[in-house]
């Protein structure tokens, strides 16, 4: 009996994930060739065209294995087969030497939503499946076996306004690849798949010669841990739209009271997720490092504890965690040009974009506020600032001006055509450990 899934159980998989579209929903896939997302490119492609909506196949070229032109080529024949819009992206800057598999993914995401967002393209669409996300499961818990809440790939998260949908995250591979069977498509091998010095091939082959015992035994396990991830996340979230102030210029703000009522773990991890939003960092720190911290410094008042290149510091009633001026001083030292017309990240945290000046952007020393702390000073103590958070905010100069976004009105911001938001690589909702 054929496993290939209909179009009414892909319908049914979209209702069951909740996905959320738009009236004449136009989405993306990313394609990669392979029987995954050709499944995926067929099956979107008869959803979305009984719905008057716009499918897009998007194919990245890494530039770094020899049949990625027949990759290529095949997207644009499988587009014009289905007659849906594609776009071919490449990546033609210097390669890495080291880590090349992240830096290709990242590459990749960072174009293609790039791509999304000037087509206003709301969603974009990956074949990850169960195969991918047991193998993630597999490899976090041979990375992190103590820690409880561990998970495989997500269903969906949103990047920079972006959505990141998986609807196939629960399918087995062998079904899509007799879904591209019976309806005869044909799909590429990606050679890098039987390269071992990549983890996860290694990881895959692994699980593949483990016995069906143990095969079952891990399927088990994976799915009883990704039940408690998903209340682990639900708690989390209930937490920090409970117990967490957040100021746009990079404040966060713990309940202390409770924060003291939650477990060690529950602790570390709320720790965990503030600390790589606050660093504009995509790791995490230490788990002991924090476990420090709790053990040492908790119960104090009035002190700061320096983490993971953020402050923080615990008052009688809350938790104070921003980020660390010697950071921002070291990682900005030299001053930033921003074209008009253009954007750029400072920081590794602020989105900046300037619509009518070229700006130049340097950080906030004692002489710069010597010459400005008459015209902000009365602000900054209104909106309750300190110093040393001010220090770690971007300076803006152009015409003969020099402004301080958070401290300068938003009506004023608006005329300059200048716009400034907090906008890190992890934000709160996105686990990326």
């Amino acid at each position: 009996m054929s496993q290939a899934i209909t179009d009414a159980e892909f319908s049914s998989l979209l209702k069951k994930h909740s996905f959320v579209y738009e009236k004449n929903p136009s989405v993306a896939v990313s394609f990669s060739g392979g029987s995954d997302s050709a499944a995926l490119l067929l099956l979107m492609n008869n959803w979305i065209k009984n719905r008057d909506g716009l499918l897009t196949c998007i194919y990245f070229d890494h530039k770094l294995r020899k049949e990625s032109s027949l990759e290529l080529q095949y997207a644009k024949e499988i587009s014009s087969k289905l007659k849906i819009d594609y776009k071919i992206l490449t990546w033609n800057e210097k390669k890495p030497k080291s880590s090349i598999m992240q830096s290709a993914r990242e590459m990749r995401y960072k174009k293609i939503i790039n791509y999304c967002k000037k087509k206003t393209i709301l969603t974009l669409m990956t074949a990850h499946h169960f195969d991918d996300s047991l193998e993630t499961y597999f490899m976090k818990k041979k990375r992190n076996s103590l820690t409880p809440n561990l998970s495989g790939i997500p269903v969906k998260n949103t990047q920079d306004q972006v959505q990141i949908f998986r609807p196939l995250i629960n399918v087995r591979k062998s079904r899509l690849i007799e879904t591209c069977e019976k309806n005869k498509l044909k799909w590429f091998k990606d050679s890098s798949n039987q390269n071992e010095n990549f983890e996860r091939v290694r990881v895959r082959n692994c699980i593949g010669s483990l016995s069906r015992f143990n095969k079952f035994k891990l399927y088990k396990e994976f799915k009883v841990k990704s039940r408690e991830n998903k209340s682990f996340e639900i708690k989390l979230a209930e937490f920090f739209i409970k117990s967490l102030k957040f100021d746009e210029y990079g404040k966060f703000t713990i309940n202390k009271k409770n924060f003291k009522y939650q477990n060690k773990y529950f602790q570390i991890e709320i720790l965990k997720r503030i600390l790589v939003t606050c660093s504009g960092s995509i790791y995490s720190p230490r788990s002991r490092s924090i476990k420090f911290f709790l053990d040492k410094y908790l119960k104090l008042t009035n002190i700061k504890f320096t983490l993971h290149s953020c402050i923080i510091k615990c008052s009688l009633d809350e938790i104070y965690i921003y980020r660390e001026f010697e950071k921002t001083k070291k990682l900005n030292s030299k001053q930033r040009i921003i074209v008009k017309g253009h954007s750029v990240i400072w920081d590794n945290r602020f989105l900046i974009n300037s619509i009518f000046f070229d700006l130049k952007c340097c950080i906030l020393n004692n002489v710069i506020w010597l010459k400005l702390k008459k015209h902000y000073e009365l602000m900054r103590k209104s909106k309750n600032i300190p110093y040393d958070i001010l220090q770690t905010l971007p300076v803006l100069c152009f015409k003969n001006k020099m402004i301080i976004p958070f401290l300068t009105s938003r009506e004023l911001m608006k005329n300059y055509g200048i716009s400034v938001s907090l906008e890190p690589k992890i934000p709160l909702t996105k686990k990326n450990f």
